[in-house]
């Protein structure tokens, strides 16, 4: 059953269970309540009767009291009484009828027995007969040495019917308004389940692979608190989505990358070890195809050295201690000055000398790095700057240079593996792609915040902060 038709039940039936219940208290409250005024008019009625009859017949002296005397002495005491409708009767100890003011069917006697045997003054009973019904109150009054029993019954068949009119004009009225209540019901009903459809709606959408739709969210209740948890786990999974496709993508182009990367040379030493090969070279020729081959082998060396490295950085345990950072960078200048040279690069360094917690190795790699590709980057005659300040929050390293500069969009793709900016001259200089990837994992393991401004034409900025690391191994 669906939860519309769930809810819509459940409201109808407990509408009617509430109205009837409450109707039927109601109505059996109202005849209670005439119930007992009938009862109560109806003791008062007895007492008054019991008083003045014990009053009449102690007036008399004791030979006169006697059964005789009955008639008479009631007789004058209900003309007083005439006008509540009561019938007035009078027994004697043996269950006699001494006295009635009107003629009419004998009740049964077990009232009179019941206040004989408990010695109790008074009581009441209920009797129906035929479609009638009466209400009969007895006392239990001594005159000398005489027993006698006081009755009066009126009929309360009036109540009844009262209590059976308004059942009648009850289930009227409770058919009218339930009919009108259910309508009612069904449209509430229909308000708070509409929000509940439209997320199921949404979820099969979004289940069938739109993953753009998202829920209506109205209100502050439990259901638009759901559509927004909805619309966050929508959002959670669309960007998990985004990041695998581009894992994936990425993944791709890694692969794709890898294969031209090793066609080329390869395609190149196997071509100039084939014309060695089969064809009678001139010692010129020999030399030049010799060289080229070395120099691709070289190549492929630096490529397989670099994917190594990416695979084992994340993987091995490095003891990170105290370390000079101004000598890593000196030894990494050291390494990369006879690129520079060559190119008439100049290196202008300003910065104070701090200590830094670290891997020797790895860090001289990303050093040696950034100054290469910053080497790259330029023309002949150009600057590349270094400068370092301390601050509270840790210390400040910039690598500048005077380079071609990068657009934006190709500032988030730097560090991805074989991406390079301008392939011809990256490959002219000798470089894979990985050394951005392998520098971005580097400060990664050192816990090295690190970003890069870049604009075409005027240079790259890369900027290094070494916080405040104690002495740990990884």
């Amino acid at each position: 059953m669906r939860f519309f038709w769930k809810v819509y039940f459940s409201f109808t039936v407990l509408l009617l269970l509430a109205f009837g219940s409450f109707g039927t208290w109601m109505i059996q409250l109202t005849f209670e309540k005439s119930y007992q005024r009938v009862l109560k008019e109806l003791e008062r009625e007895n007492r008054m009767f019991q008083l003045s009859f014990e009053m009449n017949l102690n007036t008399l002296d004791e030979i006169y009291q006697d059964d005789s005397m009955i008639p008479a002495t009631a007789a004058s005491i209900t003309e007083n009484l005439a006008d509540s409708g009561s019938i007035f009767r009078i027994y004697n100890e043996e269950q006699q009828l001494l006295y009635e003011n009107r003629n009419y069917q004998t009740f049964d006697d077990e009232l009179r027995r019941t206040l004989e045997q408990q010695q109790i003054p008074c009581g009441y009973q209920l009797f129906r007969i035929e479609k009638n019904t009466y209400l009969l109150f007895a006392c239990r009054s001594m005159i000398g040495s005489h027993v006698y029993y006081l009755e009066n019954v009126q009929n309360i068949s009036s109540i009844y019917a009262e209590r059976e009119e308004y059942y009648d004009w009850y289930t009227i009225v409770m058919v009218v308004a339930v009919f009108i209540m259910t309508i009612l019901i069904f449209i509430v009903t229909h308000m708070l389940t509409h929000s509940i459809a439209s997320l199921s709606r949404t979820t099969k959408r979004f289940t069938r692979g739109n993953y753009d739709v998202r829920a209506v969210e109205k209100g502050r209740d439990e259901i638009a608190e759901l559509a927004r948890d909805f619309n966050n786990m929508a959002d959670t999974i669309s960007e998990k989505m985004e990041e695998l496709t581009m894992q994936a993508k990425k993944q791709e182009d890694f692969t794709a990358s890898f294969a031209h990367e090793l066609k080329t040379p390869l395609t190149s030493i196997i071509g100039y070890a084939d014309m060695l090969r089969s064809i009678d070279c001139s010692p010129e020729e020999t030399l030049e195809a010799v060289n080229y081959i070395f120099h691709q082998g070289k190549r492929l060396e630096s490529l397989s050295f670099k994917l190594l490295e990416l695979i084992v950085s994340d993987k091995q345990d490095y003891a990170f201690r105290p370390l000079s950072l101004q000598k890593l960078l000196l030894e990494a200048v050291k390494l990369t000055e006879v690129k520079r040279a060559e190119k008439r690069i100049v290196l202008r360094m300003r910065m104070r000398d701090t200590m830094i917690i670290g891997e020797k190795d790895l860090l001289i790699s990303v050093f040696t790095n950034l100054l290469d590709n910053a080497r790259k980057a330029m023309e002949p005659g150009k600057t590349i700057y270094i400068r370092g300040r301390q601050y509270p929050s840790g210390y400040l390293l910039c690598v500048m240079d005077e380079g071609c500069g990068m657009e934006q969009k190709e500032i988030s793709r730097i560090t991805e593996a074989f991406y390079m900016v301008d392939k011809s001259r990256a490959r002219k200089e000798g470089g894979a792609g990985l050394g951005m990837t392998l520098c971005s994992r580097i400060l990664a393991i050192h816990e090295v915040r690190w970003k890069i401004f870049s604009l075409p034409g005027k240079g790259t900025s890369i900027a290094l902060q070494f916080g405040n690391r104690k002495e740990t191994k990884r």
